[in-house]
């Protein structure tokens, strides 16, 4: 739904600085040599009281004891920029990551950086101030390494192996989650799926061999599946190797969840180049103190299969909790949508996968890339509180979901066996296909952990990989969307998300806003807070695609029924880089969404300055933390 927008004339950006006269922009620029992108003005606090020899005023010890900005000491704000042709791309020798800290006492400090790695680098700096990221050069993890095909001693059951008749030549085969009528061609995971749909071609000759800025001072990237059941070796080749990150988990293991499990591992070990793959029941307590770090959470969409229980048909007590988790661990979790053909036709999301901070997969058809039929998308939040409206009364539609949909519908080269079971006199089978919402979750993960190898740059910003993941769908979804509501007509591949400097086919320009909202905001239209900026347009590219997203409190969900902040975004087309410069009602593309913890535009331009407004509409004031933000923005452009 969209807001009925009322334009008015700008009120200008407030810039006397708290501190001192002279205004800095992000480049660490002054003066009259601002006249350039990424324009910052300081914020006018005169007339707030303050104590100089204390932290701050009253209102900002207040603000400070709020727990959404991670951000440690006298910092109570932080802006971070990240552009892989460089954030002034005008010179020769372009620097791409940027840094600016506000403190309590109105000072700020901007710092830009031309490496990753070392003391001198962004990552150094951003640990000072922001979640600590260290750094595992050596680290010799305690591995699991199991052989067992199923949990017979547990379970009571057996699993048998067969040959299954599979060739890529069989034209047809009906989905295990699909609807009876369905059926599908499968297509060849390596040869057909991950090389040339997702373009892992494309980018092999440089990644295969990435050594950039000291990146790999900072180790491979821990994916954690957040499973039912623990994973079953499903063939006679190599066995499994993972981390149990808890031995006291109390798992579920019943065929199906076990299947799925594998499924997930296998799809992991398949996609992503060099995975550290942890295993649990539950989120991982500290992901930071892991070696390697856990960045990245997989959430299974197998609960609740075959039940249609009414605690999974609106936001509950597990996507509040998965929230919080992300708000205050900063990891980037991937929810598997569900596969509604197990509710009984109801459509309505897995738990966890109603959770607005995690990103939420949909399942799209490797061989005719239309959205799979049994994709779960229904989320909705209870305006009574969680547990409240087992009625079905005192609903709200939540957060269009899933915001990204994957492929699934594809088989491994070396899994050519179907799986047969007998638990308690039933029989079930399962052939060597990998389908299910949940393959496409895995499937996503591994791509975000593989861009998160190259770019640290987003490790601990799930605010800023939602808004990349959105930004970066290169491959169109094909027929008819209804009646699903995806972020991005498009789907993300290997090409589009994994880049570096020298991946010049692909630009990207990444920023985040974390902290107090009266230190960040530039600007003032009709009461509302904004953030304005401009950025230089990169020769040769005139197709672009942008996205905002934002982290909220599951707390607040869960006792508001809403999300509590709304941002709205426009782009302006410009000749400099004045954020000045623009008519507001002259905008080139706009989104203003209402429910939703995240704003898309497409558009082309051939605009020397692109200027974008980010515009805090709502902020509602009994959130627990109302007045911060933690806030991610891209622009991607994949195409000349």
């Amino acid at each position: 739904m969209y807001k009925k927008m009322t334009y008015v004339v700008a009120l200008g950006c407030i810039c006397a600085g708290a501190a001192s006269s002279v205004n800095y922009d992000l480049l660490g620029r002054k003066g009259s040599k601002m006249n350039s992108p990424m324009v910052y003005k300081n914020i006018d606090y005169s007339k707030m009281k303050k104590d100089q020899s204390q932290i701050g005023s009253s209102l900002e010890n207040k603000v400070l004891a709020k727990r959404s900005s991670g951000l440690t000491g006298n910092v109570v704000a932080l802006e971070g920029a990240y552009c892989n042709r460089g954030l002034d791309y005008s010179t020769t020798y372009p620097v791409p990551f940027s840094l600016k800290k506000y403190f309590a006492n109105g000072n700020t400090q901007t710092t830009t950086f031309d490496v990753i790695g070392g003391t001198n680098g962004y990552m150094y700096q951003s640990n000072q101030v922001f979640i600590n990221v260290p750094r595992w050069p050596n680290y010799s993890p305690s591995y699991v390494t199991t052989g067992e095909r199923s949990r017979a001693h547990e379970t009571h059951y057996n699993v048998v192996e067969e040959n299954y008749p599979f060739t890529p030549q069989n034209t047809k085969i009906s989905s295990h989650y699909g609807h009876p009528l369905d059926s599908t061609k499968y297509l060849s995971f390596a040869d057909e799926v991950k090389n040339y749909i997702s373009g892992r071609y494309s980018i092999q000759s440089w990644y295969d061999v990435f050594n950039y800025g000291g990146v790999q001072e900072f180790g491979n990237v821990g994916i954690h599946m957040t499973v039912d059941a623990l994973p079953v070796k499903m063939d006679y080749g190599a066995d499994l190797t993972y981390i149990r990150t808890n031995w006291s988990d109390q798992f579920n293991p019943t065929p199906e969840n076990e299947i799925a499990s594998a499924r997930m591992y296998s799809t992991i070990r398949a996609a992503a180049k060099s995975p550290v793959v942890y295993v649990g029941k539950n989120s991982v307590t500290n992901p930071g103190s892991k070696g390697p770090q856990i960045y990245v959470g997989v959430h299974s969409g197998t609960d609740g299969v075959g039940n249609d229980v009414e605690e999974s048909k609106y936001y509950s007590t597990e996507a509040r909790n998965l929230d919080n988790y992300i708000y205050d661990n900063r990891t980037i979790e991937i929810a598997a949508a569900g596969n509604y053909s197990h509710r009984f036709n109801n459509s309505h999301l897995a738990k966890r996968a109603h959770a607005a901070n995690a990103i939420t997969v949909g399942a799209v058809d490797a061989f005719t890339t239309e959205i799979a039929s049994y994709t779960s998308s229904v989320s909705k939040y209870c305006t009574k509180g969680i547990g409240n409206c087992a009625d079905g009364k005192n609903l709200r539609a939540g957060s269009n979901k899933p915001e990204v949909f994957n492929y699934s519908h594809f088989y491994l080269n070396d899994k050519k066996r179907t799986y047969t079971s007998w638990d308690n006199g039933g029989v079930n089978t399962y052939p060597p296909l990998y389908d299910g919402t949940e393959i496409a979750a895995a499937y996503t993960a591994s791509m975000v952990a593989d861009m998160l190898t190259v770019n640290p740059f987003y490790r601990w910003h799930p605010e800023v990989v939602k808004a990349v993941l959105i930004s970066s769908g290169y491959n169109a979804l094909q027929g008819s969307i209804a009646p699903y509501t995806p972020a991005s007509n498009d789907v993300p591949t290997y090409y589009s998300l994994i880049f570096d400097k020298d991946h010049n086919n692909s630009y990207h320009d990444s920023r985040y806003w974390i902290g107090d909202m009266n230190k960040l905001y530039t600007h003032v239209t009709s009461s509302k807070k904004e953030i304005r900026f401009s950025i230089k347009r990169p020769a040769n590219k005139t197709k672009f695609t942008a996205a905002i997203a934002w982290l909220t409190s599951g707390n607040d969900i869960a006792n508001l029924g809403k999300i509590p902040q709304d941002f709205d975004m426009y782009v302006y087309e410009n000749t400099t880089a004045n954020v000045n410069n623009i008519t507001l009602g002259n905008y080139k593309a706009y989104s203003t969404k209402s429910s939703n913890s995240y704003e898309y535009v497409s558009f082309t331009s051939e605009a020397e300055y692109l200027t974008f407004r980010i515009r805090l509409f709502d902020d509602d004031s009994r959130s627990e933390n109302n007045g911060q933000v933690v806030l991610g923005f891209d622009l991607a452009a994949l195409r000349f």
